[in-house]
């Protein structure tokens, strides 16, 4: 049996986030408070003589009811995870501001993930994103998802954890071997999309030494009420600048314009150099970091390819992803290989999603997917 929590004299306002929203356009005219339940469950906002409650257990809790009615209303919100009467909860709230981000939603997951790593004991940081606008690194402020990067051996914990929440892990072919460093976690009703990396392509850094590296040099924003780690503007830049340049399959070289703004992003953020050299980013950004950095400097770091950066240059996916297998043990490459040619429904039925063909049965799906395949791979060489 669980313990039961200690009581105090009065109750304490918890949350996986909220935001005052009082003052937003984005919603009807009388929500105040928009909250983030400390249990699963969608957020929603809180009006009149509930919001005026709650807003005393955040300043000036902890509350005790002056009458039947406080009471009531405190025990209702006990029961909606959103008061406690342990001052020591994990999940209170000490502040409540407007929106930080133009998605209040937006912002409630950047809070729930970190809540969610934070209870799992799962160190992360928060990468790309409206962090990057804050930090004066680029103009846009609004992203489609959540970036998380998560200590390497405990990302497939926070994936789990996130489906609790109502966001399910997208079926993925390379799944179990090195070529996987995403797990994408997509919403169910409310949210946005939130990708969990266990490393960034383009380091020549093993994941778990990257990851340390970034998370010695990180800052805090606050979204939501809850603290959120970034990395610093230096070692942001050079992420966000790797992140850039990475080729896709089937794109060519490397565009001028992904060169233009990695090199403004380097540019922008002094110790950029530094922190690429730490971080093995110099071999991808070599030209990028000119300027920048010595000449000299480059040249000594420049010959260490990523291990995860050819194969995205292929012309197309059927070759891209054969030259990936040849990286993995001969076991793994046969495993995979059969997943690709004759995936299981969940991976046959995303592929015809991502393919336009969303109609289409499982065995319909692998037919066509295979068909796709055999065309590419008939593909020339540019």
């Amino acid at each position: 049996m669980s313990a039961t929590p200690p009581r105090s004299d009065g109750w304490v306002a918890i949350a996986f986030g909220a935001l005052d929203v009082s003052a937003s356009e984005t919603f009807p005219d009388g929500a105040e408070v928009l909250v983030l339940p400390a249990e699963p469950a969608e957020p929603f906002c809180l009006t009149g003589d509930g919001a005026r409650m709650w807003r005393r257990l955040v300043t000036a809790g902890p509350v005790a009811p002056a009458d039947a009615d406080e009471r009531d209303m405190l025990e209702a919100m006990t029961a909606l995870a959103i008061a406690s009467p342990d001052p020591a909860h994990p999940a209170r709230i000490h502040r409540l501001h407007p929106p930080r981000l133009s998605s209040p939603m937006h912002e409630l997951a950047y809070a729930l993930t970190a809540r969610l790593a934070s209870g799992h004991g799962i160190p992360v940081v928060f990468i790309k994103g409206p962090a990057l606008h804050h930090q004066g690194l680029r103009e846009r402020e609004h992203s489609g998802d959540v970036d998380v990067w998560c200590e390497p051996r405990r990302w497939d914990d926070l994936a789990a954890a996130l489906t609790s929440w109502g966001w399910s892990r997208e079926p993925d072919p390379w799944r179990g071997t090195s070529v996987h460093h995403t797990a994408t976690m997509t919403p169910a009703d409310w949210g946005c999309e939130i990708d969990v990396h266990r490393r960034v392509p383009g380091l020549t850094l093993d994941d778990a030494a990257a990851f340390d590296a970034v998370a010695r040099r990180t800052e805090t924003v606050v979204y939501a009420g809850v603290d959120v780690a970034v990395p610093r503007p230096e070692v942001h830049a050079v992420l966000a600048a790797v992140h850039e340049v990475r080729p896709e399959i089937g794109a060519g070289p490397r565009s001028a314009a992904a060169s233009a703004t990695a090199t403004a992003l380097l540019s922008a953020a002094a110790g950029s150099g530094t922190r690429a050299v730490e971080l093995g980013a110099v071999p991808v950004l070599a030209a990028e970091l000119e300027g920048v950095v010595s000449a000299e400097l480059i040249a000594r770091h420049r010959d260490d390819a990523p291990r995860d950066w050819a194969w995205r240059a292929e012309p197309n996916r059927a070759r891209a992803y054969w030259r990936a297998l040849r990286g993995e043990p001969l076991v793994t490459r046969v495993r995979v290989l059969w997943r690709f040619v004759w995936p299981p429904d969940d991976i046959a039925l995303a592929s015809a999603r991502r393919a336009g063909d969303p109609d289409a049965g499982p065995t319909v799906a692998r037919w066509r997917r295979l068909g796709r395949g055999l065309r590419n791979l008939r593909t020339p060489s540019p």
